[in-house]
């Protein structure tokens, strides 16, 4: 029959094509690359850590002064501490006497008073490394400054007294200064400083134009100076 007939075709007509197409659709498709995957990268692969320094060891500030404190002139009422390592039984503290003495562990008197700190601490040093230890490491300080107070009067602004504070050191043009500078009849040529010196009164002739010009050095105040800005006669 006809019909069977075109059945019969478009059997075959189908076959035809499923042959041609299935053994494309068997191909296995062709791997694609893994895609990116984002978030920190694993331990194996990862950059090497830097390696961390230690921190520096910061140490204590105690010890020995420093340079400038060190240099500073013990005086009568200054009260010093003394300290000897790995000798807690010295450690003390006392009173610079009106005689420049002072009372300390098994040297008991010595004299202090018109040194520096720093030859201070090597004079207690030799006592005690001559006579009780062996090498000892002497430390040396001052724990109360006595007053000390310098007076100024004549051709300036606020004539009086004025303190150090501590160790604090000025010289003849910074004290002006504290007193609020000449008066307009200052001769500042003529500064007279009155400062005891062993048991003496001496008087000191200044020129203060010449050490503001840097052409004359400059002179430092020490407590217990009676400054005198003179008047001009001009």
């Amino acid at each position: 029959m006809r019909v069977r007939s075109y059945t019969l075709a478009a059997l075959c007509l189908a076959g035809l094509l499923f042959t041609q197409v299935a053994p494309a659709a068997e191909e296995p498709a062709a791997e694609s690359p893994p895609a990116a995957v984002s978030g920190p990268a694993p331990a194996s692969a990862a950059a090497p850590m830097p390696q961390l320094s230690m921190p520096a060891v910061v140490r204590s500030s105690g010890g020995p002064l420093s340079s400038g404190e060190s240099d500073y002139v013990l005086v009568v009422g200054d009260v010093v501490e003394l300290n000897v390592f790995r000798e807690p039984d010295l450690t003390t503290q006392a009173t610079i006497a009106r005689d420049g003495t002072v009372q300390l562990p098994l040297i008991r008197e010595v004299t202090l008073a018109g040194l520096t700190i720093r030859d201070a601490r090597e004079l207690l040093r030799t006592i005690y490394d001559k006579q009780f230890l062996v090498d000892p490491q002497v430390f040396l300080n001052v724990v109360r400054y006595a007053e000390r107070k310098f007076t100024i009067m004549g051709q300036v602004a606020r004539p009086g007294s004025y303190e150090l504070q501590g160790g604090e050191r000025i010289d003849l043009l910074e004290a002006i200064g504290l007193a609020g500078g000449f008066t307009r009849i200052a001769d500042r040529g003529r500064v007279i400083i009155q400062r005891k010196e062993g048991g003496e009164v001496k008087a000191i002739k200044a020129n203060a134009k010449r050490m503001a010009d840097g052409k004359a050095d400059a002179l430092e105040v020490q407590p217990g100076d009676v400054i005198t800005v003179k008047e001009s006669w001009f």
